[in-house]
């Protein structure tokens, strides 16, 4: 640790710390994450490791080294200024509808190469979503991502594919999840970026409940109550079955996102689906001609460039932010006394 010289905190990952520091040798500023030692992080931080090293895109963030210390782990990863939450939420940055049409080409690319190389995010949501110093969007935390088992078509084995359901930011997760499935795909995160797009857009979350039986409330309410034409293996769910619900209609797409492009309408209710099956793909929802339609993206050296302590500078923060950044603060420097 002695190659880095700590300069201040960044916030936390889902099992992390993370400060910024420099690489006393070059004077690199970076991000470094630092997990204490245990089974369930352990394991976590194994698997960020690889989905890291396995990953190789401008739209995700760079893992530069790791290594242990004093019964902790760490990993250095490439430094970026801001966040899109920040992004939204700073009055004295104006984004446009083809500024947010960027970040969604730029967020739908890096889950394309990310699907392609097999590895599931299973917890994409803004508070995860990066923005560098030249303005380019990043996905990071991968501690709850996993390299998905490949079978063959036909295999009888495929059924046997188990994850764990625990995982994704309520808001932002999947409704197979919310009912306890362990059978599933990439398509979990297409769920997340659809709610992150209209996000983007309300600058409020989607489907906000605060906890899973609100969500699913929610959920139900918004896109009616599930049918077999809507989600035909529904009963599949675990939990599907312990619950009862009133008959409600969907609410129209148009209606959920007001005032909102309806091409971006159109492609948001194309990911939030309860048949994931249906759901588009990253790549498919890369063709989607909202990105083909006045007003086309902006070229990504013209977006707008968060400066270096654009978090510092933010105040007051988006509930999300505060959360992330500030929780069990009160340990940070605790640990690094101890380990760093």
């Amino acid at each position: 640790m002695e190659s880095y010289k700590i300069l201040e905190r960044i916030g936390e990952g889902t099992h992390g710390q993370v400060v910024q520091a420099m690489e006393r040798s070059t004077g690199q500023i970076v991000a470094i994450k630092c997990v204490r030692s245990s089974d369930k992080a352990s394991k976590n931080l194994l698997r960020e490791i690889e989905s890291l090293k396995a990953l190789d895109s401008d739209y995700v963030v760079k893992l530069l080294d790791h290594f242990c210390h004093s019964f902790s782990f760490y990993l250095v990863l490439e430094f970026v200024a801001s966040g899109l939450l920040e992004m939204l939420y700073d009055d004295d940055i104006w984004l446009d509808d083809f500024h947010l049409k960027t970040y969604a080409r730029m967020l739908l690319t890096g889950v394309v190469h990310m699907h392609a190389t097999n590895i599931v995010h299973r917890d994409l949501k803004p508070a995860n979503l990066l923005i560098s110093s030249d303005g380019v969007l990043k996905i990071a935390d991968f501690s709850l991502s996993r390299l998905l088992l490949t079978t063959a078509v036909g295999d009888d084995d495929q059924n046997d594919r188990c994850y764990t359901g625990q995982v994704a930011t309520r808001r932002y997760r999947a409704p197979e999840l919310l009912f306890g499935s362990v059978h599933y795909d990439q398509s979990i995160d297409m769920w997340s970026v659809g709610c992150i797009l209209a996000e983007m857009q309300m600058k409020t979350p989607l489907f906000s409940g605060d906890s899973d039986m609100e969500q699913i409330a929610i959920v139900v309410h918004n896109l009616g109550t599930p049918t077999d034409e809507t989600w035909p293996n529904r009963n599949e769910m675990p939990d599907y079955n312990k619950l009862k619900f009133t008959h409600c209609n969907p609410v129209p797409t148009n209606v959920l996102l007001p005032d909102i492009d309806e091409l971006l309408v159109d492609l948001v209710g194309k990911l939030i689906l309860y048949n994931a099956d249906k759901r588009l793909n990253a790549q498919e929802a890369l063709l989607h001609p909202y990105f083909f339609n006045e007003p086309l993206p902006c070229l990504e050296h013209l977006m707008p460039k968060p400066p270096n302590d654009h978090r510092q500078k933010l105040s007051p923060k988006p509930t999300e932010v505060i959360e992330s950044l500030d929780k069990n603060f009160s340990c940070l420097y605790t640990i690094l006394d101890e380990t760093l």
